[in-house]
């Protein structure tokens, strides 16, 4: 398998317009007596085909949940989170059952164990992140992302992320350390799973398959393959449109959505991996907004956590009150 290493070279080119990245979770990568602050970052960009539904006036559309046994629309205190069950049945799941099975709470990435790179299937791969170093000093991170990039190795462990764990695999990149999460192995098929037919080929059509295969083989990847011409395209059509106004729509109350969760701080990739974020340090976001401390960042996260918790719980309570009602009928 080719070593993931080589993947920096691939996606420079498109990288050089790219916007400023959000960085979104801070934590330590730990393993023996080693201790290395990171702030994760997304390696990766959405598509730009997305689009956004609103009406004929440009007002943004909210999502309703309707009842069509019953014919009749919902509220949020009518709505009861359930888990389908092998036999169909439906197991209602409330937010304290979900509390009570979360993952504790931590701001570590323990490596459990590294293991040469090649051996970990292509499959188990799902979704990259670039790691900065986050600490007074950046040495420990240089020298860690040095030592494995010649040695080859894959840093194999797990973190806790909006109440989620996570399988990841820490690779170096040309310097700069990667964090890949995995897929879990009940995840995925295997091809005996599938019964596909497995006939042996006659050597003389091999053989002509291989001499196919070398006409078109060449020494290194052109990235320029890997363009999306229908988002190209795309964009090529929108810009067309945009110039006759009776296709614009003039938007009312929509607002940009957040990839990677709200209030993520907008910062300069290459900024955070040239200096290391003390509690003291600045982060200026794209807009040009007042620099806000790591420390006050940190700060409003934990008071938004806290809020969004409470306001399950009593969501939580106002069904439960709903339902004792209607029973009471």
């Amino acid at each position: 398998m080719p070593s993931r290493q080589r993947t920096s070279k691939a996606v420079a080119a498109p990288e050089a317009a790219a916007a400023p990245v959000r960085s979104f979770w801070s934590g330590t990568i730990t393993f023996g007596l080693v201790s290395i602050p990171v702030d994760l970052l997304s390696a990766v960009r959405p598509r730009q085909t997305a689009m956004k539904l609103v009406d004929k006036e440009g007002h943004p559309l909210g999502r309703r949940y309707y009842c069509s046994k019953e014919d009749k629309k919902l509220d949020n205190d009518d709505l009861v989170r359930g888990y389908e069950t092998e036999s169909g049945q439906i197991i209602e799941i409330t937010d304290e059952d979900l509390e009570s099975v979360a993952p504790e709470m931590s701001s570590d990435i323990e490596l459990r164990s590294f293991v040469p790179l090649e051996q970990i299937p292509p499959l188990y791969f799902q979704k990259p992140y670039f790691l900065a170093p986050a600490g007074k000093s950046a040495k420990a991170y240089h020298l860690l992302a040095a030592t494995m990039e010649r040695t080859g190795r894959a840093g194999i462990g797990s973190f806790v992320m909006r109440g989620h764990e996570y399988l990841v695999a820490i690779v170096s990149d040309h310097g700069v350390l990667r964090a890949d999460t995995l897929r879990y192995t009940d995840e995925l098929r295997t091809p005996e799973s599938l019964e596909l037919p497995k006939p042996k080929p006659a050597a003389k059509k091999v053989s002509r398959f291989e001499k196919a295969i070398e006409d078109l083989t060449r020494r290194e990847l052109d990235v320029t393959e890997l363009a999306d011409e229908e988002a190209a395209a795309l964009a090529k059509l929108v810009e067309a449109r945009r110039k006759d106004a009776d296709n614009v729509v003039h938007t009312s109350g929509l607002e940009d959505e957040d990839a990677e969760g709200e209030g993520a701080k907008v910062i300069d990739l290459m900024a955070v991996l040239r200096k290391s974020l003390s509690k003291n340090a600045v982060v200026t976001n794209a807009e040009g907004a007042a620099p806000i401390s790591l420390a006050e960042h940190r700060a409003r996260k934990h008071a938004r956590k806290t809020t969004a918790k409470k306001r399950a719980k009593t969501r939580t309570a106002s069904r439960t009150a709903g339902r004792k009602k209607r029973a009471s009928r």
